[in-house]
């Protein structure tokens, strides 16, 4: 198997990250996250500056979540990266930290982004999907044509 190819930050993160004011109950935002299919939420402040992270997790056990307001739960501080962070750097920092999420900023120090541990299983998979195809085999039976044989080679996407 060969290396994964460099990559940065901007190239794993999630690009369209919903955040959830501070104040809000953990109700909403238990809403917001099943309606997103996400287990990753930012916490804003009323100037809209991150103040937290808040992760399914961390409520997971609560059975009455309307009691709560995020801030109560929110991970802090949060981690940030830049978007050219490499990214076995941004691994690290996530192992070190251990956390399951990296908040990516932009060139204007704003929110670009965001990884997750489920981020790099995606990303990790697809390297790997194109590692087994550089390395499978191809097997072509029964063909009549150089065009046959052209023609079973793009369907293996060599």
């Amino acid at each position: 198997m060969t290396a994964i190819e460099p990559a940065h930050a901007k190239d794993v993160m999630t690009k369209k990250v919903v955040t959830i004011p501070v104040g809000r109950s953990l109700e909403d935002a238990v809403e917001v996250m099943r309606d997103l299919r996400v287990r990753h939420l930012p916490i804003v402040d009323n100037q809209g500056a991150i103040v937290g992270v808040l992760t399914s997790k961390d409520f997971s056990y609560l059975k009455d979540l309307s009691k709560f307001h995020v801030e109560t739960f929110m991970s802090v501080p949060v981690e940030w990266v830049d978007e050219d962070t490499p990214l076995r750097q941004a691994i690290l920092r996530m192992i070190e930290k251990k956390i399951s999420c990296l908040l990516i900023s932009d060139e204007r120090r704003e929110l670009a982004g965001i990884i997750t541990a489920e981020d790099l299983l995606w990303f990790l998979a697809q390297h790997l999907e194109k590692e087994e195809k550089k390395h499978s085999p191809l097997t072509i039976l029964d063909v009549q044509s150089l065009d046959e044989i052209a023609n079973q080679i793009s369907l293996t996407g060599l």
